[in-house]
């Protein structure tokens, strides 16, 4: 048996009974999907929350579900953090949203280092990726994405305990391994950080580490290094 088709419903914490479903769901349920009433489809929130409901109404204008009991789920039980550089290319920035989400990063921060090409910040963009991804995934906690950050200004706030920092200068990288704590990893652009980057984190607690062998793409990295890091 194939499991349910997921759809995100922020409101779902606060509803029951018979709830009218937003047009974008509407589309993609009864024009994609091919769905009709008495089908059984699967609402989350993002925030843990999920329920599954049957079709009650369906036609070009309005779908409606009856909602049944809710299910909350617990949390990921670390949580996994990836600073990376803003691309220039955004497309592979966005490909590399998408799969860093489906692997199971909690939370993003784009970050503005000093040779990040582009600081075009397409928010709801970017969103719309993370929510795609989580519902491909079958996830019911969507990961946070920050706000763009200025390298220098990471280290003003809080960090988890376990501190990495990837580059391809020379020097002791021992290979990024599966962490049992709270965890942050940080990818540079595609020149890379500078060594006073480096330096700067190194000083707040930054663990230089490798991701292999290869020299690895800005996006390319932060999917190696979101693998690696979850373990």
């Amino acid at each position: 048996m194939s499991p349910l088709p997921l759809f995100h419903y922020p409101l779902l914490q606060s509803l029951q009974g018979l709830v009218i479903l937003n047009e974008e769901v509407r589309k993609h349920a009864i024009t994609v999907l091919r769905m009709q009433i008495g089908n059984r489809l699967l609402l989350t929130d993002g925030k843990g929350c999920s329920a599954q409901a049957v079709i009650v109404e369906a036609d070009k204008k309005k779908l409606m579900v009856g909602l049944e009991e809710k299910i909350f789920h617990p949390a990921p039980p670390k949580k996994m953090l990836l600073g990376i550089s803003l691309l220039k290319n955004t497309a592979r920035f966005e490909w590399m949203l998408e799969k860093v989400t489906e692997i199971g990063i909690t939370e993003i921060i784009p970050l503005l280092a000093e040779r990040t090409e582009r600081q075009h910040f397409r928010e709801e963009r970017f969103q719309q990726i993370l929510v795609s991804a989580c519902l491909q995934s079958g996830q019911f906690h969507f990961p946070i994405l920050h706000q763009p950050l200025k390298f220098s200004a990471l280290f003003n706030v809080e960090l988890p305990p376990a501190k990495f920092i990837a580059h391809c200068m020379e020097g002791l990288k021992p290979q990024l391994t599966g962490q049992l704590e709270d965890a942050i990893l940080l990818i540079g652009p595609e020149g890379d950080f500078t060594a006073n980057e480096v330096t700067l984190a190194m000083q707040n607690n930054f663990k230089p580490v490798s991701l292999g062998e290869s020299r690895l793409r800005t996006e390319t990295a932060g999917i190696v290094g979101s693998v690696l890091l979850r373990g």
